[in-house]
Formats: C-alpha cells, structure tokens, sequence
C-alpha cells in the first residue's frame, strides 16, 4: 500500500468552501480512459467522443399522415385525377405521373415529382379517381429530408451523460456502440456499532444504516460503478483491512462516519497505519464540517461525516463535482433563486439548506422544507436541491437571491426571471 500524501491542513477556523472544494477537485486524476459499449447499455454512461450525425433525419422526404401525394402545379380546384399508385412505409419511391394522384400512407417515401400529400379526409374518392378541393401548397404534409437533423450535426457533446432521449437519437442513426468514459469505480463504506443494514432486526439502541444506500443510489444515477461494502467494525484493525480492500481497483474509496477524534472514530488511525497520515479538513461549512480528502493508494479518499443530512452535503459538494471530473463531465449547474424564508445567522460559514424550488410570480423561488438538524430525514423528501448560503452572508431575508445546487440536473432551467 502506497503512502497517503497528506493533502490539507486544517487552518484555523477551517477552509473556506472554495478553497476546499478546489482541493478536493485536484486530487482528481487525468481523465479516465474511454471505451466501447453497446448502446443497449449506454444508459447513465458519459459519452467520451462528440457524436455527429452521419445522415439525415429524416433520410428522405416522406408523408406525414395517410393520403394522397400529389404536385400542386397539377391541381385546380374541383378537379377529378386518376390515382396511379400506392406506397406504404418501408416500400421505395415510385414516380409521380403528371397530372394523377398517388396513395400513400404515413411515413412512406414521396414519389418524385410529388410536392404536398392532401390528407384523406379532405378528399372524394369515386372509384379509381380522387376528387380535389382546396390546392394545398407545396410542402403540405410532407415531412422534408434533413428537416429535423442534418448529416454532419454536431448530436452530443463529450462529456455528455447518456440518458433515454440520446440513446432514440443514436439508434436513429443506427449506432450500434458508443464510446464512452470507463464508470469510476467507487467503494463505500459505512461504520458504527449501531448500524445495521436494511432488512435486519433492531436490537435496542441500533438503527439502520441509510447513508450506504443514499450514497449508492446518488452516485449510480451519476455514472458512477458502485461497490457497497458490509459495515464496518467500530475497531482500527477492522477499519484497516478494510480500506485496504476497499482501495484495490477503487479509484475512488468513500466513507462515512469515524472521521472525526471521538473514541470510536477509527479512519484517521487505519489511514497511518497504512502508511501515511491524513488530517482531517475542517471545512467552514453547516452542515459537515468534518471531512477528509487524499489518496489510498492509487484510489482518492474522501471520509463524510455520518449524519444524513451532512453526508448528503458532503457528496452533493464534494463527491459529485469530482466524479464528474474523473469522466469529462460538468457537474450539475447552479441555479439562482430567491428566498422565500428569513434566516438569522453569522457569516463565516457556508450553509446548505434542503430547498423546494418552484416558480411563481415570474421568479424562481427556494422554499425550506423543514427545521435545522443534520440528522433529519424529513426535509429531503420534498426538497429538489440544496440552497446555498454563502461564508459572507448575514442574515437572509425574504427575497435574497441565493444559489440552488440542484439533486438532479434535470429539476429545473433557467434562473431568476
């Protein structure tokens, strides 16, 4: 096992977000190496090469509903024209006759010489003949090669995380496999005599473990591979084998709880023993304040703290951002909003508060969704985000414009209207 450089000092007071955040970001590697997937399983994969477009969508002039192609020079109102074809869907195009009409069905390709397709409905059929009323203009009903994507179109971006409305268009340009960033493999481990994992009876005094399963599923949804490991011992030779585990193949070990000094706090201990001392850093922010970064071998280390709610923070700020730095990818945007409650407070350190965002009154607007405590499960179920409340802010008042870091990146655009 590989020393552990110590990467922070704990300054007095503790690091500004800003300065920790940049610290932690450095101990990202170089990018991780792409390779190739099928697409059936890009799914939550970030994509390492822009995706052009290699042909057009759609690849040839086609109907866009059931009915009659036809060229308006041809027509008059009133009018009575043969009808000389049909053409379904998948069947090549024919060639429009002069002065007749030709059936055809949703999705088929237009004959040449064809301009408009009149619906059926706006039609007289009698017999073999179709009766004209109103001359559509040209381009009526009919869906234009090229109109919607373009060969040679920029599709997706590098760095882009694949979801359901990438994969329908790559499979439109009958890509088979993607080349995509490899996932980062991620352990996570969790201490503490009192936990126990979900599905376990209680003995009096335990709880069941929820910052394992939180951190799991947060961090798949960002691409991420990750490896859940039993809970660990509140012991220092526990703690050690574990991690020594835990950072073989990981490039990134995550754990929570045992990072502070208490007597049953065991990470800092297994860390030297390992080989290297890793202070913890104390970060200026609420809540969280404990939290350790640097490397385990060739693996990044980051230990959260073990309350919910300061887990949460320390992945949303921390561990999130720097996963994204390992594939190429920004992490999920800000937004701006503005409060929609008061706050009394001290500057000197920033703050984190579990926030509803809706929009009324032509502004995008951060509600709280529950009381203070690091601990409280409640006010996560209806928040969409985190707000953010900056070192250097006093009291917040109704109003304030604060950042919103969102739990999804897809919660909702834009900023203050």
């Amino acid at each position: 096992m590989n020393a552990i450089a110590p990467a922070f000092g704990c300054a007095a007071g503790g690091s500004s977000f800003a300065a920790a955040l940049d610290r932690v970001l450095s101990l990202a590697p170089n990018k991780l190496p792409p390779e190739t997937v099928a697409l059936a399983n890009c799914v939550g994969r970030v994509i390492a090469m822009p995706a052009i477009a290699g042909s057009d969508l759609p690849r040839f002039d086609q109907s866009a509903m059931d009915g009659y192609a036809v060229r308006c020079a041809d027509l008059t109102p009133g009018a009575s024209l043969p009808m000389t074809g049909r053409t379904a869907a998948g069947e090549a195009a024919c060639r429009l006759g002069p002065f007749s009409v030709h059936r055809i069905l949703t999705g088929a390709p237009l004959p040449q010489d064809a301009n408009a397709v009149i619906a059926q409905e706006n039609v007289h059929r009698r017999g073999d003949h179709i009766e004209i009323g109103r001359v559509p203009a040209p381009g009526t009903n009919v869906r234009q090669k090229g109109e919607d994507i373009r060969a040679g179109q920029l599709l997706i971006p590098d760095g882009t995380l694949l979801d359901w409305r990438h994969i329908a268009v790559l499979a439109a340009q009958g890509i088979a496999a993607v080349s995509v960033r490899r996932q980062p493999r991620v352990t996570l481990l969790s201490s503490g005599r009192e936990l126990r994992a979900t599905g376990q009876a209680l003995a009096p005094g335990e709880i069941h473990d929820s910052n394992l399963p939180m951190l799991m599923a947060l961090l798949t949804a960002s691409g991420s591979m990750v490896l859940p490991m039993a809970i660990v011992a509140d012991d220092a030779g526990a703690m050690r084998s574990a991690l020594q585990v835990a950072a073989e193949g990981s490039d990134l070990v995550l754990t929570t709880a045992g990072i502070s000094v208490g007597d049953e706090d065991h990470v800092r201990d297994a860390l030297r023993d390992l080989g290297g001392d890793l202070p913890v850093l104390s970060v200026a922010i609420k809540p969280g304040k404990p939290l350790a970064a640097g490397r385990l071998g060739n693996a990044v280390f980051i230990g959260l703290p073990g309350n919910p709610q300061a887990a949460l923070a320390g992945a949303i700020a921390f561990v999130r951002p720097l996963l994204a730095r390992m594939v190429g990818m920004q992490d999920t945007p800000r937004l701006q909003a503005r409060a929609a409650f008061d706050v009394r407070r001290k500057p000197g350190r920033t703050e984190f508060i579990p926030a509803r965002l809706r929009q009324a009154e032509a502004c995008l607007w951060a509600e709280r969704t529950g009381p203070d405590g690091s601990g409280r499960f409640a006010p996560l179920l209806e928040a969409s985000g985190l707000a953010v409340l900056s070192a250097q802010d006093a009291d917040i008042r109704h109003g304030d414009i604060l950042a919103v870091i969102p739990f999804s990146p897809r919660t909702m655009t834009g900023g203050v209207l």
